[in-house]
C-alpha cells in the first residue's frame, strides 16, 4: 500500500512540475491580452489618454514640489563651518540661482584655487605644444609632493595636467616663467578685471601666502563662481582636466614620467554624487585653511559649490551636497 501511495505521489509531483510552464504561459498571455485590450481602449478614447497623462504630470509635479520643499528646509537650517560658502545653480541658458551663501563676497586667501586663473592664462596665451625645460627655481617652490626634476622637458599642455591634477606649485612657476613672473601675474589681474572679479587679486601664480598678513592672492566665493563658469564655457581642455581622477604623464620626448593622482577627494573616493561630478579644485595653506571648489552636473545645467576657510573641506562640502541633493 505504501508503495502505491509513494508511486501516486511521484506521478502527481511530476505532472505538477510539467504543467507549470503552461500555467505561467497562460498567466503571461492573460496579462498581455489585458494590456492589449487596455491600450486598444485608450487608443480609441483620447479623453482617457489625456486624463492618464494629466494624472502622471500631476504626480511628477507633486513629487518635484515635495523635493524642493525638503531642499529649502534643509538649506534654511544648514550650518557650514567655513569662512565663506556659496552654491549656485546655473541652467543651460546661463541663468543663475543662488541656493546657499555665507560671506560670499568676502575677500579671502584662496590657496591653490589660484591655479584656475593660472591655467586660464596659459590656455589663452601659450602654445600648448611648446616645450619647457624645468628650471632649478621652479623646483624650489614649497610643496609636499612633486616629481618634476630640473632639466626635464615637458610640453605646456602636459604641465597643465600637472598643475590642475596634482596642484603642483613647481608646474605653476615653470609655466609663468615662460613670460616672466611679473608679466604673467599682470595678465592674471588684467583677466580678473575683464571677468568682473571685483574682490580678486593675484600676487603669484601658485596661491602661496607666506605670512598671516599676506593677502596678495585673494578672492571671494562669488568671484570664483564667475571664473569657474567662464572656464566651463570657454576652456574645454581645462574642463576636461579638472574632472580627471588620474593621468599618465609623459615627457616631451615621449618617455613615461609618472601617474598623476588628483588632490580632489570627491574624485578619488566613491560617493553618491560621483556620477554627477564634472570636476573641481582643492586648495590648502595655513593662512587659507581648507578650500574646495566642486562642480556637479544637474538635469538642466550645472551646480558650482565653493568653500573657503574650512577646517575640513570634505565634511563641509558633504553637508552642503546632502542639503541640495534630496534622495
Amino acid at each position: 500500500m505504501n508503495f502505491i501511495k509513494d508511486k501516486k505521489l511521484k506521478i502527481f509531483l511530476i505532472t505538477f512540475i510539467l504543467s507549470l510552464p503552461f500555467w505561467w504561459g497562460a498567466n503571461i498571455l492573460s496579462s498581455n491580452l489585458e494590456s492589449f485590450w487596455y491600450w486598444q481602449e485608450i487608443a480609441g478614447n483620447p479623453q482617457i489618454l489625456a486624463a492618464q497623462m494629466n494624472q502622471q504630470i500631476l504626480k511628477m509635479k507633486a513629487q518635484e514640489l515635495k523635493i524642493k520643499k525638503t531642499q529649502t528646509e534643509r538649506l534654511a537650517n544648514l550650518e557650514i563651518e567655513a569662512k565663506a560658502v556659496i552654491s549656485v545653480e546655473i541652467d543651460r541658458q546661463g541663468n543663475e540661482k543662488i541656493l546657499f551663501e555665507k560671506n560670499s563676497q568676502q575677500p579671502l586667501p584662496i590657496a591653490s584655487l589660484t591655479k584656475l586663473m593660472t591655467a586660464n592664462i596659459v590656455a589663452e596665451y601659450f602654445d600648448l605644444n611648446q616645450s619647457i625645460k624645468i628650471s632649478p627655481q621652479a623646483i624650489q617652490q614649497p610643496e609636499d609632493f612633486g616629481e618634476l626634476k630640473p632639466g626635464q622637458v615637458l610640453t605646456v599642455k602636459n604641465l597643465l595636467y600637472v598643475l590642475l591634477i596634482e596642484s603642483s606649485n613647481d608646474a605653476a612657476f615653470a609655466l609663468a616663467e615662460i613670460m616672466g613672473q611679473e608679466g604673467f601675474v599682470g595678465l592674471m589681474n588684467s583677466e580678473s578685471k575683464d571677468l568682473g572679479l571685483k574682490n580678486t587679486y593675484f600676487g603669484n601664480p601658485t596661491g602661496l601666502n607666506f605670512n598671516d598678513e599676506d593677502l596678495n592672492n585673494h578672492s571671494s566665493a562669488e568671484d570664483l563662481v564667475k571664473l569657474t563658469k567662464y572656464l566651463l564655457e570657454k576652456r574645454p581642455l581645462l574642463r576636461e582636466i579638472f574632472g580627471l581622477r588620474e593621468y599618465n604623464l609623459y615627457l616631451a620626448d615621449g618617455r613615461y614620467h609618472h601617474k598623476l593622482l588628483t588632490t580632489n577627494e570627491f574624485l578619488r573616493e566613491p560617493s553618491v554624487w560621483q556620477n554627477k561630478i564634472i570636476g573641481g579644485k582643492t586648495g590648502e595653506t595655513r593662512q587659507a585653511g581648507d578650500c574646495l571648489l566642486l562642480v556637479l552636473d544637474t538635469p538642466n545645467g550645472f551646480l558650482i559649490n565653493v568653500i573657503l576657510g574650512a577646517e575640513d573641506r570634505v565634511k563641509e562640502m558633504k553637508k552642503l551636497l546632502n542639503a541640495i541633493y534630496v534622495q
